[in-house]
């Protein structure tokens, strides 16, 4: 049985639930119809306990996040020691979540990597395969924590150094818009 949760930041998630029971009540947290805690979703089921999601574990987040490639996104951003949120700004502001982007300087994918950059990673593949968003996100997400790691948590000095190398030091008006559009999605 399918059942739809809604409530938490206002997404919707589908989880697939695997015991066999027949009804679903689904708690918003909103005050409105069924009581619950705010950012807290329940789904309850005759003769089970009852299960709360909630809004603050980071667990439900990524389950509870609606966002294209999400699941991608969260893993290797907590590999790399990323904000899952400031990693999804950079891809939307990269690519618009669209894995086949081409940057007119050769950037590739959703996170508008360079073949060559990704080879100073660790890539072995061909450009071709950076059109793959698992890949794509792996090695961009790898230099997206560098990044962030040099500059000691800053969000601007992070996407000073993703936008214009990791030994960039002086902002420059492109990374200075980048970094504006970086923080207006971060705001929102």
């Amino acid at each position: 049985m399918n059942a739809k949760i809604v409530g938490l930041f206002g997404l919707m998630v589908t989880l697939a639930l695997v015991s066999g029971c027949e009804t679903t009540t689904v708690l918003d947290g909103s005050g409105s119809g069924d009581e619950g805690a705010a950012g807290t979703a329940s789904i309850e089921t005759p003769g089970t306990t009852t299960l709360a999601l909630r809004a603050d574990n980071p667990v439900t987040a990524a389950v509870a996040d609606d966002r294209p490639f999400a699941a991608l996104i969260a893993t290797h951003a907590a590999a790399n020691d990323v904000p899952v949120d400031l990693a999804h700004a950079v891809v939307y502001s990269e690519s618009s979540y669209r894995p086949n982007a081409r940057g007119a300087a050769g950037e590739i994918g959703l996170m508008q990597i360079r073949l060559g950059t990704a080879r100073m990673l660790g890539y072995t593949g061909s450009a071709k395969g950076l059109y793959d968003p698992e890949t794509n996100i792996r090695y961009g997400m790898k230099y997206l924590g560098g990044a962030h790691d040099l500059a000691g948590g800053s969000t601007c000095g992070t996407i000073l150094r993703y936008n214009a190398g990791h030994a960039a030091r002086r902002m420059n008006p492109v990374s200075q818009r980048y970094c504006n559009k970086v923080a207006r999605l971060l705001d929102n």
